[in-house]
């Protein structure tokens, strides 16, 4: 009996997934739970598991290929007998690593053989792709067949006949572009559209260093939790625009900006709100690595954030104006902590401070009331006694 896999919902919003690549063939047979395809959304890369036992018929849809949420994706023949399960320590999706495995990209029914990506640069560079040599499999373009065609400007005429201006070379190099990093430009150029507005406040962080030394812990985590706190009061942080009305949310789940080698990943720590500082650090550190090595939980990679926080301080900026995150109302970026000059009384005494920036959603916060709530972070970090948990 044939039983045809439909591409899953693989997350809060996400309506396609990219074939990056197939790890099963067309009459393998495979057990239940064992990858069948590697998907990259705009949010992660996953591993895709078998949901049947049996026999692969048909592969829908080519490597590089959009597969809408709902679509078929693989037909399996149940009744065959299914090949043993391979040895892994886990069943659920996980962060895709990209191997020599099966893959069906190569196999077109088109003149010319190469994938959207490749098409897409090639038209960029003002490049006819019917006048590239591919040295691909089976003839199929390759990004490289592009990049060494760019070094010259080849464009035919009417006659067919390639015109070749010489490239100047200035030192200059084409890369292409990954899946992650269109994902961010597409996220971040979305939200343009949104009127955000950035305010800063100097914050004089001489408590907020002494109760993170003696916790032993980043200032990082004190301000997460007290950001928590300040969204508690001053529920429109922690809220969402959706066109004819706000939506409040209850749980304060922080997008955690990490700059990873594939590109700025946001994990997001849940319910903020109800952790502790200890809790919250051991968090932070977890997903931080499991972001930058790639082992995040499928859950967590298409978690939504409800507020989010940068630390630019960690790269030794003094300041940002961040970009929201999707679905997000406010981002707080934290500059670096380092000694200046500041009033205290009548004089002017060198103290540790750090600039806080607070980007918003004009159409949920006014300036009155992003200002406020951000006095009130202020005030808990200039006395982070009053979070609990901490020494006095």
């Amino acid at each position: 009996m044939e039983r045809v896999f439909h591409m899953p919902d693989l997350g809060e919003g996400l309506e396609e997934g990219r074939i990056v690549a197939w790890l099963v063939a067309e009459g393998e047979d495979v057990a239940l739970n064992q990858p069948l395809v590697e998907v990259e959304t705009a949010k992660a890369a996953v591993e895709i598991p078998s949901p049947f036992a049996g026999r692969i018929v048909v592969l829908h849809g080519d490597v590089d290929t959009d597969v809408p949420v709902g679509a078929p994706l693989t037909t399996f023949d149940v009744d065959a007998v299914p090949a043993p399960l391979p040895e892994t320590d886990d069943t659920e999706p996980r962060t895709a690593t990209i191997s020599a495995a099966v893959r069906i990209g190569e196999r077109r029914d088109v003149p010319v053989k190469a994938t959207p990506p490749v098409r897409k640069r090639a038209k960029d560079l003002g490049i006819d792709i019917g006048t590239v040599n591919g040295t691909g499999p089976d003839g199929r373009i390759t990004e490289d067949d592009v990049r060494r065609v760019a070094e010259h400007i080849g464009r035919p005429d009417r006659d067919g006949v390639v015109a070749v201006a010489v490239h100047q070379d200035v030192g200059s190099r084409l890369e292409p572009v990954g899946e992650v990093r269109h994902a961010i430009a597409a996220t971040l150029t979305s939200q343009i559209q949104i009127p955000q507005v950035t305010t800063f406040r100097t914050v004089d962080c001489t408590e907020l260093e002494r109760a993170r030394r003696e916790l032993g812990v980043s200032p990082l985590p004190i301000v997460v939790a007290a950001l928590a706190a300040v969204a508690r009061d001053h529920p429109l942080l922690n809220a969402m625009w959706l066109e004819d009305m706000i939506e409040f949310r209850d749980a304060v789940n922080v997008g955690l900006a990490v700059d990873t080698e594939r590109g700025l990943m946001v994990p997001i720590l849940q319910d903020a709100g109800r952790r502790g500082i200890g809790d919250i650090a051991a968090e932070i550190d977890r997903l931080a690595t499991a972001a930058r090595n790639g082992s995040l939980a499928f859950e967590e990679k298409v978690a939504t954030a409800t507020i989010a926080v940068s630390n630019t301080g960690s790269y030794d900026s003094e300041a940002g104006t961040p970009i929201l995150s999707p679905n997000t109302s406010v981002t707080i970026a934290l500059g670096v902590i380092q000694p200046r000059a500041l009033v205290v009384g009548d004089d002017v005494v060198a103290r540790p401070a750090a600039t806080f920036s607070m980007t918003f959603d004009h159409r949920v916060l006014d300036g009155a009331t992003a200002g406020r709530a951000l006095t009130d972070l202020v005030a808990l970090l200039e006395s982070p006694e009053r979070l609990g948990g901490l020494p006095r």
